[in-house]
C-alpha cells in the first residue's frame, strides 16, 4: 500500500511519473490484477493519464483529498442509506469487504463477490460484473417500464 502516501504527495509524484506513466500505472494495473488486464484497456488508461497534465494531477488529486473525503463520509454516515445498494468485490482483493463497508451506512446491501478476480473488477471480469449489475437493476427497469 506504499502507493497511497506516494500518490498523496504535493508535486514530486507528478514530477517523477510524468513522461513515465506507462511504467508507474502499468505496474499498478498489473500488480493489483489477478487476471491480466487486456492490453487495450491498459493502453487506454495510460494514454488518458498521459494525455493532459490535469489528468495526471487529477488522478493524484483523488488521493490528496482523502482527509476531506473521510470527514465528509463521517458526516454522511449519520443518515443511513435506505435505497438498495449493490456492493461488488473481487474475491482475490477486498471481496466481502466492499459489502461490509457499505453495511456501515446502508440498510439494504446486496453483496456479490466475483471469484478469481482482483482489484480491477470491471476489467478482469466484465461479463460477471455485467451479470451482477443486470440482476440487481432488472427489477427497477421493469418497474419503470410498467409505469
Amino acid at each position: 500500500l506504499w502507493h497511497i502516501p506516494f500518490n498523496r504527495l504535493d508535486e514530486v509524484n507528478e514530477q517523477l511519473v510524468r513522461g513515465r506513466e506507462d511504467i508507474y500505472f502499468g505496474w499498478q494495473l498489473a500488480t493489483k490484477a489477478t487476471n491480466k488486464l487486456p492490453d487495450y484497456a491498459v493502453k487506454y488508461y495510460i494514454h488518458a493519464l498521459a494525455s493532459h497534465r490535469d489528468a495526471l494531477r487529477g488522478s493524484f488529486g483523488w488521493y490528496r483529498a482523502l482527509d476531506a473525503t473521510l470527514a465528509q463520509n463521517q458526516k454522511r454516515a449519520s443518515q443511513r442509506l435506505t435505497l438498495p445498494v449493490l456492493a461488488i468485490g473481487g474475491a482475490k482483493s477486498v471481496g466481502e469487504g466492499v459489502a461490509n463497508t457499505m453495511k456501515l451506512v446502508a440498510d439494504n446491501v446486496q453483496s456479490v463477490v466475483i471469484p478469481d478476480c482482483g482489484h480491477w473488477v470491471a476489467e478482469e471480469a466484465p461479463q460477471e460484473m455485467l451479470a451482477a449489475l443486470s440482476a440487481f437493476l432488472t427489477p427497477y427497469r421493469h418497474a419503470a417500464e410498467s409505469r
